[in-house]
């Protein structure tokens, strides 16, 4: 089985286990309580311990584009323009929120923003809004900023196309680690078409934590479609 450790903007110290169960994909047409933009064969499972972002940009790019890419060099690919337009360099081959964007915009996803939300549950709405209205995934900074999944659906009480007065209640995920993912000891990533609660989601999708960023530090951090 393959270790990885993953580092600052890419996880911490995660090891390695199988992670299953996922619910059945919703339908990206017409509005019933849930919508999702996820496209079949786009799940892409990162090849290096610090490709987390890369793995995530090749996801998100073939929902977008309807392809099914997986190869190692191409991920690769968005990871080093992701890196090498970062804001925020550690020492640790991570990507942070700015990489990220540009990795995205530069390879044909069209325009990108970073989210910076200061309530869990506006951070939620205003994904599920851009997502609703862009049909398009976003990105999540997972567990403090140390990693990174793609949110490809939400559950809310209504929809985001037609009012400003709804509450998320859960979201569609998926992790670039799956099949493998651990932290301390228990399952992390999710697989593709995973449906997650939103108070689930809340102890993995958590407040960014990098004193060297103070603009993200203590805030809900996404990048989103604009």
């Amino acid at each position: 089985m393959r270790r990885f450790v993953l580092r600052v903007l890419c996880g911490l110290a995660l090891a390695l286990t199988v992670l299953g169960g996922t619910a059945p994909a919703s339908s990206a047409a017409g509005w019933t309580g849930r919508y999702s933009v996820y496209t079949r064969g786009s799940f892409s499972m990162q090849h290096l311990d610090y490709t987390c972002v890369g793995a995530s940009v090749q996801m998100m790019l073939n929902e977008i584009h309807g392809q099914r890419d997986h190869s190692a060099s191409v991920q690769k690919k968005y990871w080093q323009y992701g890196r090498n337009h970062s804001r925020y360099l550690a020492g640790d081959n991570g990507v942070d929120p700015v990489g990220w964007v540009a990795a995205l915009e530069h390879f044909g996803a069209g325009d990108y923003v970073i989210s910076v939300s200061g309530h869990y549950q506006g951070a939620l709405r205003s994904l599920a809004a851009r997502m609703r209205a862009s049909h398009r995934p976003v990105g999540l900074f997972v567990h403090a900023g140390g990693h990174a999944w793609v949110m490809t659906g939400f559950a809310a009480t209504a929809d985001p196309a037609r009012t400003s007065s709804y509450t998320v209640t859960g979201v569609q995920v998926m992790g670039p680690l799956y099949p493998y993912g651990t932290l301390d000891g228990r399952s992390y990533d999710p697989g593709p078409r995973t449906w997650l609660s939103a108070d689930k989601l809340s102890t993995k999708f958590t407040r960014f934590r990098w004193s060297k960023a103070p603009e993200w530090d203590g805030s809900w951090v996404a990048v989103v479609p604009n």
